[in-house]
């Protein structure tokens, strides 16, 4: 689309006519003898007055290829979505055999724990258009499962598929706290996030509770942690039916503790409501800060009125310099 950056140049355009009416005259020399009758004694010329009209015309012309320069025309091309201040988030997700545990619902039915993040988490990520997400996935140990990258269907699409027994059975939950404080330490970025899932409490990995709440305050990386599991269910046993807590073994202190010292927020997954309302607030803890942002690239055609006025301006030259009867001569035109 073209367009002026300037158009109120335009507004300059009667600025010549306005500076000839507003100076006082330059004086001439008169004749003699003036003869007022003269001009009835012969027919009337309207060479000269015609010869005035194409005298202004190249003034004219040039003063408005000047203005055309100074309003900046430019060709604007179709919006291309830019995203320079891309939030970066990596979650990290347990794998450990308790995450089996069926005592989470999905979609009205009875659902594992794993089952229940899977779908809502890949809703999560699905939604955080214009982010980076990547994944990390830990039992035994942690591993980097998807680098971070902004083709969130992908890494949608490979949480769902996440199976318990990928990393083993047990809970490292500070080597993956570990993992992704390194992580972002190798990247350039300044939003820096980290969404801790569990449901359980460290007991495998090299790195213990204490060390992981050291690197956590030491290093700017938000984490935000989420305890899943529900409180209270109902089991058959060789007695009839009982109530229990499965989820006695989640060190919700330590997970409070990290968050805190990182400026994250805990929060705590007992069903998939729960985890639903636990996602929304983290969009709103960690808006999508580059959400429609175009960038519109523009050409500029300043160059094209500014060489017509050029060339105008040396034509108007030559007239001027070299007289009428050689501009005549070099036109082929008489006045």
């Amino acid at each position: 689309m073209f367009e002026f950056a300037w158009p109120w140049a335009f507004a300059l355009l009667p600025l010549p006519l306005l500076a000839r009416w507003l100076l006082p005259a330059a004086k001439s020399a008169s004749a003699a003898l003036w003869l007022p009758q003269a001009r009835f004694l012969r027919p009337a010329d309207t060479s000269g007055i015609q010869s005035q009209h194409r005298l202004w015309l190249l003034p004219l012309l040039i003063w408005l290829s000047i203005l055309a320069t100074i309003a900046q025309p430019h060709w604007l091309s179709e919006p291309i979505p830019i995203n320079p201040e891309a939030r970066e988030i990596m979650i990290a997700l347990d794998l450990s055999g308790s995450m089996e545990m069926d005592d989470m619902t999905y979609n009205g039915r009875r659902a594992s724990r794993l089952e229940a993040a899977h779908k809502i988490l890949a809703d999560f990520i699905r939604r955080r258009q214009g982010d980076r997400i990547g994944l990390i996935v830990y039992a035994d140990s942690a591993h980097v499962y998807v680098p971070i990258s902004s083709d969130l269907e992908t890494v949608a699409q490979l949480a769902e598929e996440a199976r318990i027994g990928l990393a083993g059975e047990r809970t490292a939950l500070g080597d993956a706290i570990a993992l992704s404080i390194r992580y972002f330490n190798e990247r350039e970025t300044s939003e820096r996030v980290v969404l801790m899932i569990t449901d359980g409490m460290i007991n495998s990995g090299a790195i213990n509770a204490e060390q992981a709440i050291h690197l956590a305050r030491n290093h700017d990386v938000k984490i935000h942690t989420i305890g899943i599991g529900a409180e209270e269910m109902t089991v058959r046993g060789l007695f009839g039916e009982r109530r229990i807590n499965p989820s006695s073994d989640l060190d919700e202190s330590f997970l409070a503790t990290i968050a805190g010292t990182t400026g994250g927020e805990y929060f705590r997954a007992k069903s998939e409501g729960d985890m639903e309302s636990i996602y929304a607030a983290i969009d709103s803890l960690e808006p999508i800060s580059s959400d429609e942002q175009f960038f519109r690239p523009h050409t500029s055609l300043a160059h094209w009125p500014l060489a017509f006025g050029l060339g105008l301006f040396f034509i108007y030259f030559i007239r001027l310099i070299f007289g009428q009867q050689i501009w005549q001569r070099l036109t082929g035109t008489s006045e």
